[in-house]
C-alpha cells in the first residue's frame, strides 16, 4: 500500500513540476495578472457597482485563463509522453496503468489549484488597493470553479486518449465545457420538444455535465456553500472520466 502511495506521489509530482516549469505557465500568470487588471479598470466605470463588477469579471476572468491551461495541459501529457517514449519507459518499470493516470490527473488538478490560488491572490491585492475587502462567497466560488476545472480536466485527458491530435481534444472539451454551463436551457427546451426528438436529447443531455450547478460568483449569504446537488455529480463525473480513461490506456499497446 506504501510504495502504491508513493508511485502515485512521484507520478502526481512529476507532473505537477513540469506544469509548473513549463513556459505556458508563465504565459498564463502574466495573462492572468493583465486580465484581472483590466477587470480593475472595468470596474472603475461600473460606478455604484464597482465591487461587483471587480469581483463577478476577475472570478470569470480567472476560471477560463486556468480552463485555457488545465485542457492544453490534459490534452497534451499523454501525446507528449507518448511521442517522446517516456511513457514506455515508465511502463516498462512495475508501475500500474491505474496510479500512473492517477498521478497524471492529481498533477493537473494542483497545477490548476496552484494557478487559482496565485490568481486570487493577485485579485485580492487588487481588490484591497481599490479599498474593497473581500467578496462575498469568494472562497465558495474558488471551489466552484476548481470543481468544473476538475470535470473538464478529466474529461479532456478521457478524450486525449482516443482523440487524433491535441487539436481535436480541446475542440471538443471545448464544447463540453460550453453546453454544460447552457445545460439547464437545454433541458428546458429538450422538454418542449416531442417523440424521439425529445427522447434523443434528453439522452445526450444526461451525458453533459452540469457545470451551472457549481456557479456560485451569483449567490450570496448562506446561498453561497455548494449543495450536495452539485458535488456529487461533479465527483461522479471525475470518476467515470477517469474509469473511461483508464480503459482506453489498458488497451494501448505502451
Amino acid at each position: 500500500m506504501m510504495r502504491r502511495l508513493s508511485l502515485l506521489r512521484a507520478v502526481a509530482l512529476d507532473s505537477f513540476l513540469s506544469g509548473t516549469r513549463d513556459k505556458l505557465f508563465t504565459l498564463f500568470s502574466v495573462f492572468a495578472f493583465t486580465a484581472v487588471y483590466a477587470s480593475v479598470l472595468a470596474g472603475v466605470m461600473a460606478v455604484d457597482q464597482e465591487a461587483r463588477v471587480l469581483s463577478d469579471m476577475g472570478l470569470a476572468l480567472m476560471e477560463l485563463t486556468a480552463l485555457a491551461y488545465a485542457l492544453f495541459s490534459a490534452s497534451t501529457a499523454l501525446l507528449r509522453e507518448a511521442e517522446t517514449k517516456t511513457i514506455y519507459l515508465v511502463f516498462s518499470r512495475p508501475v500500474p496503468r491505474g496510479l500512473y493516470l492517477a498521478g497524471k490527473l492529481g498533477g493537473s488538478l494542483l497545477t490548476s489549484a496552484l494557478m487559482l490560488a496565485v490568481m486570487a491572490a493577485m485579485h485580492l491585492l487588487l481588490l484591497r488597493l481599490r479599498g474593497f475587502g473581500v467578496p462575498d462567497c469568494y472562497g465558495w466560488a474558488l471551489a466552484g470553479s476548481f470543481l468544473k476545472l476538475a470535470v473538464i480536466t478529466s474529461f479532456a485527458l478521457f478524450v486525449s486518449l482516443f482523440s487524433t491530435s491535441a487539436v481535436s481534444t480541446l475542440v471538443i472539451s471545448g464544447i463540453m465545457w460550453t453546453l454544460g454551463h447552457f445545460a439547464p436551457e437545454a433541458r428546458f427546451l429538450a422538454e418542449k420538444a416531442e417523440g424521439l426528438r425529445a427522447a434523443a436529447l434528453k439522452t445526450a443531455l444526461f451525458l453533459v455535465p452540469n457545470l451551472q450547478l457549481l456557479n456560485a460568483r451569483d449567490a450570496s449569504g448562506s446561498a453561497c456553500a455548494l449543495p450536495a446537488a452539485a458535488l456529487v455529480p461533479a465527483v461522479c463525473w471525475v470518476l467515470a472520466c477517469y474509469l473511461g480513461a483508464l480503459w482506453l490506456l489498458r488497451r494501448k499497446e505502451f
